[in-house]
Parts: structure tokens; sequence; C-alpha cells
């Protein structure tokens, strides 16, 4: 059976930027101490400095894009844009960010968020992604994130790749995490426990972000699965 789809609120995930942010900072500081500054994904993800080179006006633009292989029972695939836009840019180099999720009818209230030294579109990422596997898989919030974090700090794969940006090649970090294998409610989960998470970063890139994929798949034939990805504009990882 498939679950209605449950969308967290924008609201919900404007606190929870600073509040997951804290958090899993907290994780990463401690996971550093066994290895060199910025070789874990925790540093990579929560302790960098994301918008440290980004300026008043300087806009990032991400693509959504969700492709659901059986729309009759997963709703309707969809495109838009999420854009984070630098409105200030404080005497301790934190950034106030306005925040826009999707446009016209899809559009969820702009948001400013101040304070930050972190990327935004990766809490965007990390919200969507639990809303929707809870949408189909089930179970919840709580206990879905907790695994999502421990899944980022203690089972990470780190695979490097190329992007190009515009004319120029430059090295990243391929993450992956896949949260809910070995789970011990997976068979509860009704054949998504395998689903993959993955997020690509490099410190070359305005905003470090450049590609997070979300593949909710199913191992059950013919059952449904889901494609939810999040692109900068104007770049292109390098398989």
């Amino acid at each position: 059976m498939i679950h209605p789809k449950v969308a967290a609120p924008f609201a919900v995930l404007v606190a929870s930027v600073l509040l997951a942010t804290s958090a899993l900072a907290q994780s990463a500081a401690t996971a550093a101490t066994a290895a060199s500054p910025g070789t874990t994904a925790l540093d990579m993800l929560f302790e960098k400095k994301h918008l440290g080179n980004l300026e008043v006006g300087h806009k990032l633009t991400y693509r959504f894009t969700r492709d659901p292989s059986k729309p009759e029972l997963l709703g309707l695939g969809f495109s838009d844009d999420i854009t984070v836009d630098i409105k200030k840019v404080a005497t301790d180099g934190t950034r106030e960010v306005d925040v826009r999720v999707y446009t016209g009818d899809r559009a969820r209230d702009p948001q400013i968020i101040d304070g930050l030294t972190g990327n935004p579109i990766l809490v965007v990422f990390l919200d969507r992604s639990v809303s929707s596997y809870m949408a189909v898989a089930g179970g919840k919030v709580p206990y879905l994130k907790e695994r999502f974090r421990s899944a980022l700090r203690d089972r990470p794969t780190l695979e490097p790749v190329k992007v190009k940006i515009g004319d120029r090649t430059v090295d990243a970090t391929r993450i992956t995490i896949q949260p809910y294998v070995g789970d011990p409610n997976a068979s509860k989960m009704l054949g998504f426990e395998n689903s993959k998470f993955s997020i690509v970063v490099s410190e070359a890139v305005p905003g470090h972000f450049i590609e997070l994929v979300a593949n909710i798949d199913n191992s059950i034939k013919d059952a449904p699965k889901l494609v939810e990805r999040i692109v900068m504009a104007g770049t292109e990882v390098v398989k």
C-alpha cells in the first residue's frame, strides 16, 4: 500500500535549518578528531562555510525534478526551481538568505533566514527526502531522520567525481548513504529499505552543493519507484 504523501510545512523546514546544522555539526566535530579536517562526510556537509565566498546579490539556482515510475500511485512528476539569494553579509561572516522553494502556484512562502554559514539547500533536500520516503514506505519522521543522521555519521561512502561548471571541470566528492539497509524495521518498509541518497559537493563550486539525489527504489518486482533530484543550474556531474 502506498501511503499518502506528507510534506513538511516550510516554516518547520526553516526552523530545522539551524537546529539540524547545529546538531550534526557537533557530531562532525567529534568524528573529525580521527581524521584530517574536511575528510568526513559530516565535515563537508555541516562544518564547511558553504556560503563563505558569496556576496550580497549572489543567487544560487537549483532545478528540482520529481520522477515517479507510476504517477497513478505516487503522484505526478514535475520540475521547478529552488533559489538561495544572499541578502546581507554580517561582520561575523554569516549570511542572511532568501530561500524560495518552487514557483508559480506551487511556490511556498519566501523565507528569510539569518545567521547562516551553511547552504540551506541541504536541509531542503534532507527534509524532502525523509518526507518522500515516509510517504511510500511508512514510518515516523523522527525515527527516519535519526537513521539518516547515523548513516551520514557512521556509514557514508565517499567517491571522487568530476563536475563541469561553465567551461571548467573541477574535483568533487559524491557522498552516498543507504540509511535503512539493515534497519531492524526493514520488513515493514514495503521493499524500499535499499533506497540510496547521494550528495555531490565541491569547494570549487559556489555554495558547494551540486547534485542531491533521492533514489527511492524498491526490491519488489513491478513496485513503484521514485527519483527526486536537485541540481545546481549550469553544472553537470561527470559519471
